[in-house]
């Protein structure tokens, strides 16, 4: 039996891929911690892995994944400084307690799948302990020939400059600290190379044919447990479009009375999903065939919906599609805009920018994509991509692969 450690970026987006795969891996006789906030407590526990849990000021970390691209002071590079601060002091925070834990009886994992969005503590363990890494990535990977963002600078012209340059010192001196023999330059690329399961199918990865057989397109690993109770179809046989902006960019109450008005006099049921975004009658009269809840089940939706209508999420994307539903993909930032595009190139939906979305406007693309012989097939495509992408048992093998060599270089 190995021991391996979970460190994901505490954003359900991130998390919810990994649970499946950590259930694999559960039942094949491994065993599996979690470094995680204390709100996935349940999630983790319910794969059969063991919990650790570290404080995290919630306020701060949204504040920081969600940067406010529409405030006067929102830059890329401040954008890049607040991330950096934050992973740092989670870092600072966390280390000495993770190195205590598997180090007094807890046992030192054998590999560890990082995140890396998330902060560094698995990265310089695994370093320090010379322990593989293997990179959970719930989106889009990148190399010399596609990257979602622009190069950015390296980390020598990154530290001349005085915002950065402060913060450079101090994760250098942490590396020092515990004795990681390496250039920020070195340790930054080494978490974002090497081996990684990435949660898309090749065909959906931009430039995908251009990445080696260590990086593992593995498809959706969408978790079988739900954490939204219950769902009942409405049994009419009527077509369904569920709703959902997701729980980042959620709070936009005229998005969702459009999509209202877009269905109100149509023969569609319609689910709506806020989750928490939509104050008690912002949406106005809402028709009884249209149910709105904060949360449901999106699995269980699915298996029943004829169209999803989302903030353009890679993984919402993928798992509708997986369940064989088209989508209108409504993007709120690049990453949303990349999955959007990447919908729209590959047939299975449509993209409509924010500026765009009328109720007509939705209510036509809607009617055209489920009416289309051509999107019906794409979508099939595409699923068949999925499936043979492996999901959690293709993820499993990829995490087990690491052992051998581990386990040779042990001995």
């Amino acid at each position: 039996m190995a021991h391996i450690a979970f460190f994901i970026l505490p954003a359900a987006g991130h998390v919810n891929p990994t649970l499946s795969v950590a259930r694999e891996l559960v039942a094949r006789g491994h065993r599996v911690t979690y470094a995680l906030s204390e709100n996935y407590r349940e999630r983790v526990l319910a794969t059969g892995a063991e919990f650790l849990p570290y404080a995290l000021d919630q306020d701060r970390f949204w504040d920081t994944m969600v940067p406010k691209q529409d405030a006067a002071e929102y830059t890329d590079q401040q954008e890049f400084v607040n991330m950096m601060t934050w992973m740092l002091d989670l870092t600072r925070q966390t280390l000495g307690d993770f190195e205590r834990h598997f180090g007094d009886g807890a046992g030192r994992p054998d590999v560890f799948v990082c995140d890396p969005s998330s902060f560094w503590s698995g990265h310089i363990l695994a370093a320090k302990w010379g322990v593989p890494v293997i990179r959970s990535t719930p989106t889009y990977v990148a190399n010399e020939h596609w990257s979602l963002h622009p190069p950015v600078d390296t980390a020598e012209e990154q530290a001349e400059d005085p915002r950065t340059g402060a913060l450079f010192e101090a994760v250098a001196g942490l590396l020092a600290e515990h004795r990681v023999e390496k250039s920020i330059g070195d340790f930054a690329a080494e978490v974002h190379s090497g081996p990684a399961l990435v949660y898309l199918p090749r065909a959906f990865q931009y430039a995908g044919d251009t990445f080696g057989e260590e990086v593992r397109f593995v498809g959706p690993c969408t978790s079988a447990n739900s954490f939204h109770g219950e769902w009942e179809p409405p049994g009419t046989g009527r077509p369904l479009a569920l709703i959902s902006l997701g729980t980042l960019y959620n709070k936009q109450p005229d998005f969702f009375r459009a999509c209202v008005e877009a269905f109100r006099d149509t023969d569609w049921d319609v689910v709506v999903t806020h989750a928490g975004g939509v104050a008690e009658g912002e949406l106005g009269d809402v028709p009884p065939h249209i149910r709105v809840y904060d949360f449901a089940p999106q699995g269980a939706v699915l298996a029943h919906a004829s169209l999803m209508i989302n903030h353009g999420g890679t993984s919402t994307v993928l798992q509708a599609v997986s369940e064989g539903v088209p989508v209108i993909a409504v993007p709120q930032m690049a990453e949303l805009h990349a999955t959007a595009t990447r919908a729209e190139q590959l047939g299975v939906g449509a993209k409509v920018l924010r500026k765009d979305v009328t109720p007509e406007r939705l209510r036509e693309t809607a009617l055209a994509l489920t009416g289309s012989a051509e999107v019906r097939a794409a979508v099939a495509r595409l699923r068949g991509e999925i499936e043979a992408a492996g999901g959690p048992a293709a993820a499993a093998d990829a995490v087990e692969a690491l052992l051998v060599p581990a386990a040779a270089a042990a001995a």
